[in-house]
This record gives C-alpha cells, sequence and structure tokens, in this order.
C-alpha cells in the first residue's frame, strides 16, 4: 500500500525536526535557517495540498470573469492578446492551476499589448477591471499564505476554506 500524502509529508517534517536540524552544526546559521524554512514548507503543503485546485479554481473563475468583462479594442497587437487570452480561457484543462498561471500570463499580455496600440477607452477600462481583480487575488494569496506567518493583519483575512466556499463575496471589502 502506497502511504498517503498527509502520511509522507507528516514523516519529512518529522524527519526534519528529529533527525537532521539536530545533526546541523548550529554554529552553521544558514543551514539552520534553511532546514527551518524547509519545515515550514512542509508544513503549509500539509495543511494547502487538498485545497490546492479548489483555490486554483475559484482563482480562475475569477480571471475568466474579469476578462469576460473586457471589451478589447485598438490596433493589431491588442486584436491578437485578447484573441490569446480568449484562446487561453477556452482551452480544456485538467489543471486549473496551470490554466490560472497561463490565462494570467495572457492577460498580463493584453495589458502589455493595450499600452502599445490600445484606445484610451480600452486602457481604462482595462486598467479598472485589472486592478479590482488583482485586488481580490490579494487578498486570496494573503489568505493562502496567511499561516506562514509574515502577514501583519492576517486575523482580518478570509479564511481558505471561506474563499473556496465562495463565503466572503466581496474580498474588496474586507481590505
Amino acid at each position: 500500500m502506497t502511504p498517503s500524502i498527509d502520511i509522507r509529508l507528516a514523516s519529512m517534517i518529522r524527519s526534519m525536526q528529529d533527525v537532521i536540524v539536530p545533526a546541523i552544526d548550529p554554529s552553521n546559521s544558514l543551514a539552520c535557517e534553511q532546514a527551518s524554512l524547509m519545515i515550514g514548507h512542509l508544513n503549509l503543503l500539509e495543511q494547502h495540498w487538498r485545497r490546492i485546485f479548489p483555490y486554483a479554481q475559484v482563482c480562475l473563475d475569477d480571471l475568466c470573469t474579469c476578462a469576460s468583462t473586457l471589451e478589447p479594442d485598438g490596433g493589431p497587437r491588442t486584436q491578437g492578446a485578447a484573441v490569446d487570452l480568449d484562446t487561453a480561457i477556452a482551452r480544456d484543462a485538467t489543471d486549473p492551476e496551470k490554466k490560472y498561471q497561463d490565462c494570467a500570463r495572457a492577460l498580463e499580455a493584453l495589458v502589455r499589448a493595450a499600452a502599445e496600440d490600445g484606445t484610451p477607452a480600452f486602457q481604462h477600462q482595462l486598467e479598472s477591471e485589472v486592478l479590482a481583480f488583482s485586488q481580490r487575488q490579494v487578498i486570496r494569496d494573503r489568505a493562502w499564505f496567511a499561516q506562514s506567518g509574515f502577514d501583519i493583519d492576517s486575523e482580518n483575512l478570509p479564511s481558505i476554506d471561506e474563499v473556496i466556499s465562495g463565503a466572503v463575496n466581496s474580498l474588496e471589502q474586507t481590505t
């Protein structure tokens, strides 16, 4: 029987804490720091791995909604980038994280293209929609990494489960 991901992650964490960290020379501050960082990342993976695809799907759905509101207008670069974004969104994917990354790159390409030959009205619409999306995404990303302990305002962030379930209807209001 193959050990579950939970068991394997717990085993790696335990191995780092009980075997590897004690074997590190305390005067080697870089090795101590990197071992602690590794344990922290493994702990986050242990907490996140079951939620990676649902979280990515929420992010992807919001990006697609943002893109669907756009009315691209401009020269050939803007029009070409708009077609590329539509193609990325229409592509079937079994991995929402990869599709999200592909669509985000296509949206970024549209922003860059519109800066070159988009109409002023489209540039304004694009800026408004992308900034609103980005504000929501920043809150989601901060919530995703809140358990790392680096966010100074983590108590005011939604939980990952709230983000995934849609319980947070307007993420802009949580900032």
